[in-house]
């Protein structure tokens, strides 16, 4: 449809997770599109083969370690190992040794092959793609972490690490939470006495990691600002159902904000209209049948009417989506109409306005 987590951490006091459970968050599931079954916040393994010799010194510490294993490409990370150490209070327990690691191996993995193993309970949540802070409150709630209340009041408390925070508007221009859009959507796997704080920390040094410097910078080419990009990230999010399609839906948007055009993207306009808590009580965060009056709703988060990108995120965008803006697609194309005969999320995009009207005839209904 076109028109269709280094922040200080609070101590925790929990047991050590179990190897069983290690071993079962290792082995999740690895197709990105089972979203209750993808963990790449956890430390997802790249597709990477072979194994390395490691050597774990007597006293050696969480950052040596992970220093170590990422320039040795064992981890993809040393900064998610050394929080998830930290996180599972386990920086007593890494055990000096020699190991065989498999490269490209997760966090989890690692962690496990390397510490002392002692039982402790778990709480573990999955967060999809595409939802807004408040959606991810109730979640939150559902899998242990306090109430959605108190998740809430974490993602006002909470702040971005500098580099993030410099292309923040001013909280006054931004409707609802300011941090929306920077909580990354993933599976977080935490010690039971975990808090909301814990959780939304966790989930703000996930995002930074996430969307790489070398991600910030391919949006700075484009004109982007940080700001700009997640904004437009969780556009794309809403609107792109096919992986494919999430570069070229960025670049329409793209060609649309140069030309100071209007983005017309639905999902906007379902969250100008979600700001009002008697539309939310009715028809939910997302209205799925909107009106002409919806349409027009003068809101700046309505790109049916206000030209240019709203003043903030709309939802918290996945990796896929983040990655589309950095990487668009360069292309003439400016329209796009969801190809309702075939059905399956897919697009049928076009350069002139008459082509578009035509696309809209042949496949805008079934």
């Amino acid at each position: 449809m076109n028109q269709r987590t280094p922040v200080p951490l609070v101590a925790l006091a929990a047991g050590l997770i179990s190897f069983a459970i290690v071993i079962a968050a290792y082995a999740i599931s690895r197709t990105p599109g089972d979203v209750l079954d993808f963990v790449p916040g956890t430390g997802e393994p790249r597709q990477a083969s072979g194994t390395v010799e490691y050597t774990v010194p007597e006293g050696a510490t969480a950052a040596t370690i992970g220093d170590d294993l990422e320039e040795l490409g064992v981890l993809d990370s040393s900064t998610r190992f050394q929080l998830l150490v930290q996180l599972m209070g386990v920086q007593d327990k890494l055990s000096a040794g020699d190991y065989e690691l498999p490269r490209g191996a997760s966090a989890l993995a690692i962690i496990d092959a390397i510490t002392v193993k002692e039982s402790g309970p778990v709480l573990r949540v999955t967060f999809p793609e595409g939802i807004r802070v408040e959606e991810m409150a109730v979640i939150a709630e559902r899998a242990g972490f306090g109430t959605r209340d108190e998740f809430l009041a974490a993602v006002e408390a909470a702040q971005l690490p500098p580099d993030l925070a410099e292309s923040l508007p001013p909280p006054e221009s931004v409707e609802g939470y300011r941090l929306q859009g920077y909580l990354f959507p993933d599976t977080y796997i935490l010690p039971k006495d975990a808090t909301s704080a814990d959780l939304v920390q966790l989930m703000i040094t996930t995002f930074a990691e996430r969307f790489s410097p070398e991600l910030r910078a391919a949006a700075a080419l484009r004109g982007l600002s940080i700001h700009q990009a997640v904004t437009l990230a969780s556009i794309v999010e809403r609107e792109a159902v096919l992986e494919v399609e999430r570069p070229i839906i960025a670049g329409v948007f793209l060609n649309r904000i140069d030309a100071g055009d209007r983005l017309g993207a639905d999902p906007t306009t379902q969250f100008a209209v979600a700001l009002d808590p008697a539309s939310v009580e009715e028809f939910g965060w997302w209205k799925k049948e909107l009106t002409l009056e919806d349409l027009d709703d003068p809101s700046p988060y309505n790109t049916r009417a206000t030209p240019g990108l709203p003043p903030g995120p709309i939802a918290n965008p996945g990796l896929a989506s983040l990655e589309a803006v950095a990487n668009a697609t360069d292309t003439d194309f400016y329209y796009f109409v969801a190809d309702a005969k075939k059905g399956d999320g897919s697009h049928i995009f076009a350069v002139t306005l008459a082509e578009h009207e035509q696309n809209q005839v042949e496949y805008g209904s079934p």
